[in-house]
Protein backbone atom coordinates (compact mmCIF):
# COMPACT_ATOMS: atom_id res chain seq x y z
CA UNK A 1 0.00 0.00 0.00
CA UNK A 2 1.64 3.24 -1.09
CA UNK A 3 1.92 5.06 2.00
CA UNK A 4 0.93 9.14 2.85
CA UNK A 5 3.07 11.45 2.59
CA UNK A 6 2.94 15.25 3.93
CA UNK A 7 3.89 18.12 1.60
CA UNK A 8 7.07 18.44 3.29
CA UNK A 9 8.00 14.77 2.64
CA UNK A 10 6.32 15.52 -0.84
CA UNK A 11 8.81 18.29 -1.41
CA UNK A 12 11.83 16.41 -0.11
CA UNK A 13 11.57 13.76 -2.12
CA UNK A 14 10.74 15.62 -5.40
CA UNK A 15 14.55 17.53 -4.42
CA UNK A 16 16.23 14.27 -3.89
CA UNK A 17 14.95 13.06 -7.05
CA UNK A 18 16.93 16.56 -8.82
CA UNK A 19 13.90 18.96 -9.53
CA UNK A 20 14.66 22.24 -8.57
CA UNK A 21 12.17 23.81 -6.42
CA UNK A 22 13.13 28.10 -6.53
CA UNK A 23 10.35 28.32 -3.96
CA UNK A 24 8.85 25.36 -1.47
CA UNK A 25 6.00 27.47 0.27
CA UNK A 26 4.64 28.03 -3.16
CA UNK A 27 5.37 24.25 -4.34
CA UNK A 28 3.30 23.14 -1.20
CA UNK A 29 0.79 25.33 -1.61
CA UNK A 30 0.59 24.15 -5.24
CA UNK A 31 0.75 20.86 -4.49
CA UNK A 32 -2.12 20.88 -1.86
CA UNK A 33 -4.52 22.62 -4.34
CA UNK A 34 -3.70 20.72 -7.36
CA UNK A 35 -2.64 16.95 -6.27
CA UNK A 36 0.51 15.69 -6.65
CA UNK A 37 -0.41 12.52 -8.67
CA UNK A 38 -2.37 15.02 -11.24
CA UNK A 39 1.08 17.29 -11.35
CA UNK A 40 3.89 15.16 -11.15
CA UNK A 41 2.72 11.94 -11.78
CA UNK A 42 0.89 13.48 -15.12
CA UNK A 43 3.62 15.94 -16.20
CA UNK A 44 6.77 15.45 -15.50
CA UNK A 45 7.33 12.19 -17.94
CA UNK A 46 7.68 14.81 -20.58
CA UNK A 47 10.82 16.42 -19.10
CA UNK A 48 14.15 14.62 -18.98
CA UNK A 49 14.73 11.35 -17.03
CA UNK A 50 16.47 8.50 -15.89
CA UNK A 51 13.77 6.51 -14.00
CA UNK A 52 12.26 8.74 -11.26
CA UNK A 53 15.56 10.98 -11.21
CA UNK A 54 15.21 14.71 -13.36
CA UNK A 55 18.66 14.52 -15.51
CA UNK A 56 18.40 18.24 -16.92
CA UNK A 57 18.07 20.78 -13.76
CA UNK A 58 14.32 20.56 -14.16
CA UNK A 59 12.22 23.24 -12.24
CA UNK A 60 9.18 22.65 -10.32
CA UNK A 61 7.98 25.66 -12.20
CA UNK A 62 8.43 24.35 -15.44
CA UNK A 63 6.63 21.70 -14.70
CA UNK A 64 3.53 23.79 -13.22
CA UNK A 65 4.25 26.16 -16.48
CA UNK A 66 3.21 22.93 -18.76
CA UNK A 67 0.65 22.13 -16.33
CA UNK A 68 -1.34 25.08 -16.50
CA UNK A 69 -0.53 25.80 -20.48
CA UNK A 70 -2.44 22.32 -21.22
CA UNK A 71 -5.64 23.25 -19.01
CA UNK A 72 -5.70 26.32 -20.72
CA UNK A 73 -5.08 24.95 -24.15
CA UNK A 74 -8.44 22.22 -23.13
CA UNK A 75 -10.43 25.04 -22.44
CA UNK A 76 -9.77 27.07 -25.27
CA UNK A 77 -10.41 24.00 -27.42
CA UNK A 78 -13.44 22.97 -25.73
CA UNK A 79 -15.44 26.02 -26.23
CA UNK A 80 -14.22 25.68 -30.24
CA UNK A 81 -15.84 22.51 -29.89
CA UNK A 82 -19.20 23.68 -28.25
CA UNK A 83 -19.43 26.42 -30.91
CA UNK A 84 -19.76 23.42 -33.17
CA UNK A 85 -21.94 21.25 -31.04
CA UNK A 86 -24.00 24.33 -31.07
CA UNK A 87 -24.25 24.65 -34.68
CA UNK A 88 -24.72 21.31 -35.64
CA UNK A 89 -27.46 21.01 -32.92
CA UNK A 90 -29.31 23.59 -35.03
CA UNK A 91 -29.25 22.16 -38.33
CA UNK A 92 -29.81 18.69 -37.60
CA UNK A 93 -32.61 19.79 -35.97
CA UNK A 94 -34.02 22.12 -38.50
CA UNK A 95 -33.07 19.46 -41.26
CA UNK A 96 -34.98 16.57 -39.18
CA UNK A 97 -37.94 18.64 -38.34
CA UNK A 98 -38.47 20.03 -41.94
CA UNK A 99 -38.37 16.28 -43.57
CA UNK A 100 -40.60 14.73 -40.96
CA UNK A 101 -42.64 17.63 -40.10
CA UNK A 102 -46.01 16.29 -40.01
CA UNK A 103 -44.93 13.17 -37.71
CA UNK A 104 -45.06 13.74 -33.88
CA UNK A 105 -42.35 12.01 -32.34
CA UNK A 106 -40.22 10.87 -35.28
CA UNK A 107 -36.93 11.23 -34.11
CA UNK A 108 -38.44 8.03 -31.67
CA UNK A 109 -39.52 6.27 -35.14
CA UNK A 110 -37.30 3.35 -36.10
CA UNK A 111 -38.01 4.36 -39.95
CA UNK A 112 -37.00 7.71 -39.97
CA UNK A 113 -33.63 6.55 -39.51
CA UNK A 114 -31.54 4.43 -42.75
CA UNK A 115 -32.50 0.87 -42.33
CA UNK A 116 -29.27 -0.88 -42.44
CA UNK A 117 -28.98 1.19 -39.15
CA UNK A 118 -31.72 0.05 -37.25
CA UNK A 119 -30.11 -1.91 -34.45
CA UNK A 120 -27.37 0.61 -34.12
CA UNK A 121 -30.12 3.57 -33.40
CA UNK A 122 -32.27 1.34 -31.31
CA UNK A 123 -30.30 2.47 -28.64
CA UNK A 124 -30.30 6.09 -29.12
CA UNK A 125 -33.90 5.97 -29.56
CA UNK A 126 -34.35 4.01 -26.17
CA UNK A 127 -32.15 6.82 -24.39
CA UNK A 128 -34.01 9.70 -25.70
CA UNK A 129 -37.67 8.41 -24.76
CA UNK A 130 -36.07 7.78 -21.45
CA UNK A 131 -34.94 11.18 -21.24
CA UNK A 132 -38.40 12.60 -22.12
CA UNK A 133 -40.04 10.17 -19.30
CA UNK A 134 -37.91 11.25 -16.64
CA UNK A 135 -38.49 14.90 -17.44
CA UNK A 136 -42.15 14.14 -17.40
CA UNK A 137 -42.36 12.23 -14.35
CA UNK A 138 -39.55 14.41 -12.16
CA UNK A 139 -40.93 17.60 -10.27
CA UNK A 140 -37.45 18.85 -10.23
CA UNK A 141 -37.70 19.24 -13.88
CA UNK A 142 -41.10 20.94 -13.81
CA UNK A 143 -39.60 24.29 -15.26
CA UNK A 144 -37.37 22.96 -17.86
CA UNK A 145 -38.09 23.41 -21.79
CA UNK A 146 -39.22 19.67 -22.13
CA UNK A 147 -41.74 19.61 -19.43
CA UNK A 148 -43.00 23.13 -20.66
CA UNK A 149 -43.99 21.30 -24.22
CA UNK A 150 -45.42 18.01 -22.73
CA UNK A 151 -47.57 20.20 -20.19
CA UNK A 152 -48.96 23.03 -23.04
CA UNK A 153 -48.51 20.80 -26.19
CA UNK A 154 -48.14 17.09 -25.25
CA UNK A 155 -45.75 16.59 -27.67
CA UNK A 156 -41.52 17.41 -27.51
CA UNK A 157 -40.45 18.52 -31.10
CA UNK A 158 -36.44 17.80 -31.76
CA UNK A 159 -35.38 21.52 -31.85
CA UNK A 160 -36.31 21.51 -28.29
CA UNK A 161 -35.41 18.00 -26.91
CA UNK A 162 -31.85 18.46 -28.84
CA UNK A 163 -30.60 20.73 -26.67
CA UNK A 164 -31.18 18.54 -23.62
CA UNK A 165 -28.74 15.68 -25.29
CA UNK A 166 -24.96 14.64 -25.01
CA UNK A 167 -22.85 15.37 -28.21
CA UNK A 168 -22.25 11.62 -28.49
CA UNK A 169 -26.19 11.06 -28.80
CA UNK A 170 -26.14 13.91 -31.50
CA UNK A 171 -23.12 12.85 -33.25
CA UNK A 172 -25.40 8.98 -33.51
CA UNK A 173 -28.22 10.54 -34.43
CA UNK A 174 -26.39 12.65 -37.50
CA UNK A 175 -24.11 9.11 -38.41
CA UNK A 176 -27.85 7.08 -38.53
CA UNK A 177 -30.43 9.26 -40.16
CA UNK A 178 -31.36 9.26 -44.24
CA UNK A 179 -28.42 9.73 -46.20
CA UNK A 180 -30.35 12.26 -48.14
CA UNK A 181 -30.60 13.81 -44.48
CA UNK A 182 -26.96 13.53 -43.89
CA UNK A 183 -26.30 15.62 -47.35
CA UNK A 184 -28.51 18.38 -46.47
CA UNK A 185 -26.59 18.57 -43.65
CA UNK A 186 -23.32 18.57 -45.19
CA UNK A 187 -24.57 21.54 -47.80
CA UNK A 188 -24.98 23.37 -44.25
CA UNK A 189 -21.63 22.99 -43.67
CA UNK A 190 -20.27 24.65 -46.71
CA UNK A 191 -20.98 27.87 -45.41
CA UNK A 192 -18.43 27.80 -42.43
CA UNK A 193 -15.77 25.48 -45.10
CA UNK A 194 -16.21 28.17 -47.25
CA UNK A 195 -15.26 30.71 -44.37
CA UNK A 196 -12.42 28.67 -43.60
CA UNK A 197 -11.57 27.76 -47.10
CA UNK A 198 -12.36 29.74 -49.28
CA UNK A 199 -11.01 27.90 -52.86
CA UNK A 200 -12.73 24.89 -51.99
CA UNK A 201 -15.27 23.86 -54.53
CA UNK A 202 -14.89 20.09 -53.28
CA UNK A 203 -18.40 18.63 -51.81
CA UNK A 204 -18.13 17.31 -48.30
CA UNK A 205 -19.71 14.22 -47.95
CA UNK A 206 -21.59 12.52 -44.85
CA UNK A 207 -18.46 10.22 -44.67
CA UNK A 208 -16.25 13.04 -43.86
CA UNK A 209 -18.53 14.85 -41.28
CA UNK A 210 -19.09 11.37 -39.48
CA UNK A 211 -15.30 10.55 -39.39
CA UNK A 212 -14.34 14.20 -38.44
CA UNK A 213 -17.60 14.20 -35.80
CA UNK A 214 -15.82 11.04 -34.34
CA UNK A 215 -12.64 12.38 -33.00
CA UNK A 216 -14.03 15.52 -32.54
CA UNK A 217 -16.15 13.81 -29.88
CA UNK A 218 -12.66 11.64 -28.56
CA UNK A 219 -11.12 15.16 -27.88
CA UNK A 220 -14.58 16.68 -26.47
CA UNK A 221 -14.40 14.10 -23.69
CA UNK A 222 -10.48 14.15 -22.81
CA UNK A 223 -11.14 18.05 -22.08
CA UNK A 224 -14.93 17.92 -20.74
CA UNK A 225 -13.55 15.75 -18.46
CA UNK A 226 -9.77 17.50 -17.90
CA UNK A 227 -7.88 14.33 -18.75
CA UNK A 228 -4.39 14.68 -19.75
CA UNK A 229 -4.36 15.53 -23.33
CA UNK A 230 -0.49 15.27 -24.37
CA UNK A 231 0.11 12.23 -25.91
CA UNK A 232 -3.45 11.58 -26.18
CA UNK A 233 -4.70 10.28 -29.89
CA UNK A 234 -8.08 9.02 -30.91
CA UNK A 235 -8.75 5.68 -31.84
CA UNK A 236 -8.50 5.99 -35.36
CA UNK A 237 -7.29 8.12 -38.24
CA UNK A 238 -9.88 10.71 -39.47
CA UNK A 239 -10.65 10.28 -43.08
CA UNK A 240 -8.47 12.01 -45.87
CA UNK A 241 -10.33 15.10 -46.80
CA UNK A 242 -8.32 17.13 -50.16
CA UNK A 243 -9.46 20.53 -49.38
CA UNK A 244 -8.64 20.32 -45.73
CA UNK A 245 -5.68 18.28 -45.40
CA UNK A 246 -3.72 19.93 -48.48
CA UNK A 247 -3.73 22.95 -46.90
CA UNK A 248 -1.96 22.29 -44.05
CA UNK A 249 0.75 19.71 -46.25
CA UNK A 250 -0.91 16.45 -44.56
CA UNK A 251 -0.35 13.30 -46.67
CA UNK A 252 -2.40 10.56 -46.87
CA UNK A 253 -0.38 8.55 -44.81
CA UNK A 254 0.01 10.08 -42.43
CA UNK A 255 -1.14 9.97 -38.60
CA UNK A 256 -4.66 12.06 -38.21
CA UNK A 257 -5.66 11.05 -34.23
CA UNK A 258 -4.47 14.02 -32.58
CA UNK A 259 -5.20 17.33 -31.11
CA UNK A 260 -4.40 18.84 -33.96
CA UNK A 261 -6.56 17.23 -36.05
CA UNK A 262 -9.66 18.06 -34.28
CA UNK A 263 -8.60 21.27 -34.27
CA UNK A 264 -8.17 21.96 -38.08
CA UNK A 265 -11.17 20.04 -38.43
CA UNK A 266 -13.39 22.16 -36.84
CA UNK A 267 -13.30 24.37 -39.74
CA UNK A 268 -15.94 22.61 -41.15
CA UNK A 269 -18.52 23.38 -38.39
CA UNK A 270 -17.64 26.79 -36.97
CA UNK A 271 -17.27 30.55 -38.70
CA UNK A 272 -14.29 31.92 -39.61
CA UNK A 273 -14.28 33.95 -36.11
CA UNK A 274 -14.76 31.26 -34.14
CA UNK A 275 -11.91 29.32 -35.90
CA UNK A 276 -9.40 32.24 -35.46
CA UNK A 277 -10.34 32.94 -31.96
CA UNK A 278 -8.59 29.41 -30.89
CA UNK A 279 -5.74 30.23 -33.59
CA UNK A 280 -4.79 33.10 -32.15
CA UNK A 281 -5.02 32.13 -28.63
CA UNK A 282 -3.10 29.43 -29.34
CA UNK A 283 -0.37 30.95 -30.75
CA UNK A 284 -0.25 33.25 -27.21
CA UNK A 285 -0.33 30.15 -25.39
CA UNK A 286 2.70 28.43 -27.30
CA UNK A 287 4.70 31.41 -27.07
CA UNK A 288 4.08 31.92 -23.91
CA UNK A 289 4.71 28.72 -22.41
CA UNK A 290 8.08 28.61 -24.89
CA UNK A 291 9.68 31.33 -22.74
CA UNK A 292 9.00 29.12 -19.54
CA UNK A 293 10.70 26.22 -21.01
CA UNK A 294 14.32 25.41 -19.76
CA UNK A 295 14.78 22.02 -20.43
CA UNK A 296 12.53 20.68 -23.13
CA UNK A 297 12.04 22.53 -26.47
CA UNK A 298 8.57 23.93 -27.43
CA UNK A 299 8.14 21.46 -30.14
CA UNK A 300 8.42 18.43 -27.59
CA UNK A 301 4.73 19.68 -26.53
CA UNK A 302 3.44 20.95 -30.58
CA UNK A 303 4.77 17.40 -31.05
CA UNK A 304 2.63 16.07 -28.11
CA UNK A 305 -0.47 17.74 -29.06
CA UNK A 306 -0.37 16.57 -32.90
CA UNK A 307 0.61 20.06 -34.02
CA UNK A 308 3.67 21.01 -36.70
CA UNK A 309 7.07 22.03 -35.41
CA UNK A 310 7.34 25.41 -35.06
CA UNK A 311 3.76 25.54 -35.45
CA UNK A 312 3.29 28.76 -33.43
CA UNK A 313 5.78 30.66 -35.36
CA UNK A 314 5.53 29.61 -38.75
CA UNK A 315 1.83 30.47 -39.04
CA UNK A 316 0.30 34.00 -38.95
CA UNK A 317 -2.30 35.44 -36.97
CA UNK A 318 -5.99 35.06 -38.92
CA UNK A 319 -7.75 38.30 -38.90
CA UNK A 320 -11.05 38.14 -37.90
CA UNK A 321 -13.61 39.48 -40.52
Amino acid sequence: MKEFKSLEEQIELLKQRGLIIPDEERAKKYLLSQNYYNLINGYARFFPREGDNYTAQTSFDEITSLYVFEREFKQVLLLGILEAETHLRAIFAHRFAEMFKDEPYAYLNINCYEQDKTLLVAKTISNLSRKILSHNKDKSNKNSSIDHYLRKYKHVPIWVLVNHIEFGELRYLLKHSKKSLQNKICKDCLEFIGQNIPDNHSPFPPEMLNSFLENINDIRNICAHNNRLLGFRCHQNTKYWTPLHEKYNIQKEDERRSAYEAFITLQCFISRNEYAIMHNTFKKRFKTLSNKLKTIPINNVLKELGFPDNWHIDNDKIEQL
